[in-house]
C-alpha cells in the first residue's frame, strides 16, 4: 500500500498533446470548427455496416464505388462528367447526388441515410477554395448524400488506387495532367491547366493537332509534316462538313470538348492503317507525355527514384491504349533527358474511384487492408543501363505497302 501511495504522490508528467485533446473534448460543439465537428461523427459498430463512397470524375464520365468497412466493393455506378469548371457548382452537385442515390438503391440503402464519408477525386478540383465551395453546395442542396467528405483532383484518386506511398500519376484522357507525391506527402503538379493553355498529351491535343496541321496545310501557311490525305477526309466525315469554314461552329459556338476529343479515335484508326501523319502526331504526343514525367522526376525525392523498379508512374486515360504508337518517342525522350535511371509504368486494373474510397476512409480515420497490387499491372519497365535506342523511326512514320493493323489497339474510347 505504501508503494502505491508513493506512486500516487509523484508529480504527473503533462503531455501537451494529450492536454490539448482533453481541452477540445470539453468544448461545446458550437465552439468547434467544421473540421473538428466532422471528427466527432459516429460510425456504425460493425465494419460490415459502414458505407464509404468514392467518385472518380473525369472530363468525359464519372464512376462511383461504395465499399464497406472491410474495403469490400458493394456497388459501382457510372455517370457523366463532374467537372465544376465546365458545369457549374449546382449541376455538378446534382450529378453527384444522382449517382449516390442510384448506388444506395443498388445496395438497398435508404436515400435518407447518408454515407459515412464520400471521397471526391474530380477533374477540376485542384484549387482549394472552389473545392470547398462544391462541398458546401452539396451539403446545402443534398444533405443526405454523406456525413463527411474528402475532395481532391482526379490525379490523387488515381495515385492512391495503385500506390500506398509516393509516385507519379499521369492522366492522358480527354485532357491531361500529372501529379507527384513524395514520401513526405508534398505534392507537385505539372500540366492539367485545360485545353485553353495546353492539355499536351491528351485526346484533345491529338485532335487539335490534326486539325491544325490540316488548316495550315490548306492555307499554305505551314505544310503538314506528312500528307493530309487521310486526316482531312476523316475530319470532314467525323464533323459532317465539306470545307474548313464549316468546321468553325464546332470550334467555337457549338464547341464541346468531349465530342471534339473523340475525333482522336479516327487518328488511332489512321495509325492502324499506317497513315504517316497519324503516326507522326502520336509520336509527338509520346514526347509530350514524357516531358511531364521528366519535369516531375527532377522534383522527386531520391527515395522514390532509387526504390525497387525506380520511379513509379501510374498511367490513366484512353490515350494510353495507343501506347505502342507512342512508346519509342516516349522512352527516347526519357533517355535523352538523363533525369531517370529507372522507371516503372503502371496501369490500373480497377476504377480510380476505389482510391477515392481509400482517401475517404482515411478522412474518418477508418483503417483496413488495401490490396494495391491487385489494383495494378506493370506494362513497361525502363532501365537506362539496358536501353537500346531504335535505329530509326522511319518505318513508324512512312507506309511500307500493305500493312497488317498493329496489335493491341483497343477501339473503345
Amino acid at each position: 500500500m505504501l508503494g502505491k501511495r508513493r506512486k500516487k504522490g509523484k508529480k504527473k508528467h503533462i503531455d501537451e498533446f494529450e492536454l490539448r485533446r482533453e481541452l477540445r473534448k470539453q468544448r461545446r460543439s458550437t465552439e468547434l470548427s467544421d473540421e473538428e465537428i466532422m471528427t466527432k461523427i459516429e460510425l456504425p459498430e460493425h465494419p460490415e455496416e459502414i458505407r464509404i463512397g468514392g467518385i472518380e470524375g473525369g472530363g468525359t464520365q464519372s464512376t462511383l464505388i461504395v465499399i464497406d468497412g472491410k474495403g469490400t466493393p458493394l456497388t459501382e455506378v457510372k455517370g457523366p462528367s463532374t467537372n465544376h469548371w465546365a458545369l457549374g457548382m449546382e449541376e455538378t452537385a446534382a450529378r453527384i447526388n444522382v449517382m449516390v442515390e442510384r448506388a444506395k438503391q443498388n445496395i438497398k440503402m435508404s436515400e435518407l441515410i447518408p454515407l459515412d464519408c464520400l471521397g471526391l477525386t474530380l477533374s477540376g478540383c485542384e484549387e482549394e477554395s472552389s473545392s470547398r465551395q462544391l462541398i458546401e453546395t452539396i451539403k446545402e442542396k443534398y444533405p443526405n448524400v454523406a456525413k463527411d467528405y474528402y475532395i481532391n483532383s482526379d490525379t490523387m484518386g488515381s495515385l492512391r488506387t495503385g500506390l500506398a506511398n509516393g509516385g507519379i500519376v499521369l492522366i492522358a484522357g480527354t485532357g491531361s495532367g500529372a501529379l507527384l507525391i513524395n514520401l513526405d506527402e508534398t505534392t507537385i503538379t505539372c500540366g492539367g491547366w485545360g485545353h485553353f493553355i495546353g492539355d499536351e498529351g491528351s485526346a484533345f491535343w491529338i485532335a487539335h493537332r490534326a486539325c491544325k496541321y490540316v488548316f495550315d496545310d490548306i492555307d499554305g501557311l505551314n505544310p503538314a509534316p506528312k500528307s493530309i490525305s487521310y486526316v482531312w477526309p476523316a475530319i470532314r466525315h467525323y464533323f459532317n462538313v465539306t470545307n474548313v469554314r464549316e468546321l468553325l461552329p464546332h470550334f467555337y459556338n457549338d464547341f464541346d470538348k468531349t465530342t471534339f476529343a473523340k475525333f482522336t479515335m479516327e487518328i488511332m484508326i489512321g495509325c492502324e492503317k499506317k497513315d504517316p501523319l497519324c503516326l507522326y502526331i502520336l509520336q509527338e504526343n509520346g514526347r509530350h507525355l514524357a516531358k511531364h514525367i521528366i519535369a516531375l522526376s527532377r522534383k522527386a525525392h531520391n527515395d522514390l527514384k532509387l526504390a525497387k523498379g525506380g520511379l513509379k508512374v501510374i498511367c490513366v486515360g484512353s490515350v494510353w491504349k495507343s501506347w505502342n504508337f507512342m512508346k519509342d518517342t516516349f522512352i527516347d525522350e526519357i533517355h535523352k533527358s538523363h533525369a531517370l535511371d529507372e522507371l516503372t509504368m503502371i496501369r490500373l486494373t480497377v476504377s480510380a474511384a476505389l482510391g477515392a474510397c481509400y482517401l475517404a476512409a482515411e478522412k474518418i480515420d477508418w483503417l483496413f487492408t488495401k490490396s494495391y497490387e491487385d489494383n495494378t499491372e506493370v506494362f513497361y519497365h525502363y532501365k537506362r543501363s539496358n536501353y537500346v535506342k531504335p535505329e530509326t523511326t522511319k518505318d513508324l512514320i512512312e507506309p511500307t505497302g500493305d500493312q497488317v493493323p498493329c496489335p493491341n489497339v483497343i477501339k473503345h474510347w
